[in-house]
């Protein structure tokens, strides 16, 4: 028997695409007359070709089925590894992505934190400069008020530190 696994150069495989060139040549020697290509009786090769197939132990046949299935599982395999490199780069390209989205987000904060915080200075310093001015109205306003008394009392005879007379 012939082996099935593919020993000896895929012998059972072998024999089956032999049959397969042999039926392709006739098919191609077509240009007949009466079934016959050139003093070659073409029916009577198809039938032999078919015979051949026939008479093939099943192993072969079996052998040629598997093979098939094999090329099905290795296409089907090759499908889903292309499905998921195509899906591996795509989560690549999204994580690559939201990397820089959140690295624009962190700048971005950074950024706007510098000039709250730089406003916030400015604010402070301006709110500072803004009371010490009020302050410095009051203290005026308190001084002339102070004055003012000073002068009444004065006036009412009372030196500073008594008391005026009742």
């Amino acid at each position: 028997m012939l082996p099935a696994d593919g020993g000896q150069g895929g012998t059972a495989i072998e024999i089956l695409k032999r049959l397969e060139e042999l039926e392709k040549m006739g098919e191609e020697a077509r240009p007949q007359f009466l079934h016959r290509a050139w003093g070659f009786d073409l029916d009577r090769f198809f039938a032999q070709v078919n015979r051949i197939r026939a008479a093939l132990p099943e192993e072969i046949k079996a052998a040629a089925r598997v093979t098939q299935e094999r090329q099905q599982i290795l296409e089907s395999a090759e499908a889903e590894r292309q499905r998921l490199l195509e899906e591996a780069r795509e989560q690549a390209a999204l994580l690559v992505a939201n990397d820089e989205i959140v690295r624009r987000a962190t700048r971005q904060a950074e950024e706007i934190i510098q000039r709250a915080t730089s406003e916030g200075g400015e604010i402070r310093r301006s709110a500072e400069g803004y009371a010490t001015q009020v302050l410095a109205n009051l203290e005026e306003y308190v001084g002339r008020v102070l004055s003012a008394v000073r002068s009444a009392r004065e006036r009412l005879g009372a030196g500073p530190g008594q008391n005026p007379p009742e």
